[in-house]
């Protein structure tokens, strides 16, 4: 005879009531309870890990609609460089042109230096591995453009600094500013003793004691009287120009000083043989003396 058990339950107003159970309905009561325990805790897991796994797709939707913004914002900046890199080749070959120097074959410019070394990006989808491998080639392209340009700019300055020096040296602006011509280059009748005579300069015609200056930068080789052109001042420019200043009333360099474009060197006068005030100028290249006009803007005249 199975051995039976007594539930007392005892209520407000002192009410009571007794369940009689055997031993095995209890533990039929007792393996219901946990089994529906064990349920509910299984339950409890399933529809925890189910909130994770719907948090963590959020997190990643997020975090894939970030991507994607950041994406389309590096192909912006992307394309804005492209665009900026494009105007300074523009630039580039301008200034080439303008500097006499070889352009860069488009060819060239189109990889830069350097080549690509774009990789294929894995752990992501393949419309955005890629978006992003191409993004990583034009990158690639960019940083060797701009290695291109970077060295093309330092070839320019080197040619410009070139350019520069020679153009200091050569005499081309006015040594009177404002004066008229009135003698030109060529063979003319001598004012003094009226024969045919090659002038091999120019007149300047200028009140005595108007300020000469230097043409270019150059070194003084000769400040003194030179018999027929009275007071005279000669400048060596280098690259096998001469320059020479005569009639002059009064000298102010001497030689062996280094003058430069614009330098007051002396005042118009009228020593040697000249019968009015004026000054006399000339221009040598390689030893020849050639027609001073062609070295003068006598419309822009520019003293730095």
């Amino acid at each position: 005879m199975n051995a039976g058990y007594t539930i007392i339950l005892i209520g407000r107003n002192n009410f009571f009531r007794s369940i009689s159970l055997s031993r095995r309905s209890l533990l039929i009561i007792l393996a219901c309870f946990i089994v529906i325990a064990i349920s509910a805790f299984g339950l409890f897991v399933h529809n925890t890990r189910v909130s994770i796994i719907e948090i963590k797709q959020n997190i990643a939707e997020e975090q894939y609609r970030d991507n994607l913004h950041k994406i389309e914002q590096l192909r912006k900046l992307v394309n804005d460089i492209k665009t900026k890199l494009h105007y300074q080749i523009f630039v580039d070959n301008k200034q080439r042109n303008f500097l006499q120097v070889a352009s860069i074959h488009p060819d060239i410019w189109s990889m830069g230096i350097g080549g690509s070394s774009a990789k294929r990006i894995t752990n992501l989808s393949l419309y955005n591995s890629n978006i992003l491998e191409e993004l990583c080639e034009s990158i690639d392209i960019l940083k060797g453009q701009t290695k291109l340009r970077e060295m093309s700019i330092r070839e320019l300055q080197t040619r410009m600094l070139q350019k520069f020096e020679l153009w200091k040296h050569i005499p081309s602006t006015h040594p009177v500013p404002g004066a008229e011509l009135c003698s030109g280059f060529g063979y003319r009748i001598d004012p003094i003793d009226k024969t045919v005579r090659m002038h091999e300069g120019i007149d300047l015609s200028a009140s005595r004691g108007t300020p000469v200056y230097a043409t270019a930068d150059g070194v003084v080789v000769y400040a003194d009287w030179n018999m027929g052109y009275g007071y005279t001042i000669d400048i060596d420019h280098g690259y096998g120009f001469l320059t020479r200043y005569a009639h002059l009333s009064k000298i102010q360099v001497r030689e062996g000083e280094m003058v430069k474009r614009g330098q007051i060197i002396g005042r118009v006068g009228a020593t040697g043989r000249a019968v009015a005030p004026h000054l006399h100028y000339e221009v040598h290249v390689a030893g020849i003396k050639v027609n001073p006009v062609e070295y003068i803007d006598f419309r822009n005249v520019v003293i730095d």
